[in-house]
């Protein structure tokens, strides 16, 4: 199975790509950044190309996103929106989506990154990339 996780924060959009038949043989292939202009008139479309760039290289089975719940009006446009576009590609591309919010990945004191952090432990990630990849991760077992 193939499992791209997404983190979107303002001007970056992280991604993981974790290959495994489940979570106690994955290895993460790959993870990164691509940064976007918030403020761009073309700010759909630059989205749509990056998640059709990531999808189309990675071919996964399934993807899933951080979905923001608190966050200001000047927020949505790159905070949701940008997730829209995302459910429409996977959709006509025929890929699983799966959401999973901030609450989800932090819930009980932690213990997903925890897990996650005890399967990898070379793996020193932070902020958007750690969510990006526990995300992907996670998915393998659903």
């Amino acid at each position: 199975m193939k499992s791209l996780g997404i983190a979107i924060k303002k001007g970056e959009i992280w991604y993981s790509f974790i290959e495994g038949t489940d979570r106690n043989v994955a290895i993460i292939s790959e993870t990164g950044k691509q940064n976007y202009r918030p403020e761009s008139n073309t700010l759909m479309m630059d989205f749509n190309n990056i998640f059709t760039e990531l999808i189309t290289k990675f071919m996964p089975d399934v993807v899933s996103y951080k979905l923001s719940l608190d966050i200001n009006m000047k927020q949505i446009p790159y905070m949701h929106y940008s997730l829209g576009v995302l459910n429409l590609l996977c959709l006509q591309k025929g890929v699983a989506i799966n959401e999973c919010s901030n609450r989800w990945i932090t819930a009980n004191k932690r213990s997903k990154i925890q897990l996650f952090e005890q399967h990898f432990p070379n793996c020193s990630y932070k902020n958007e990339e750690l969510v990006s990849s526990v995300i992907a991760w996670f998915a393998l077992g659903e």
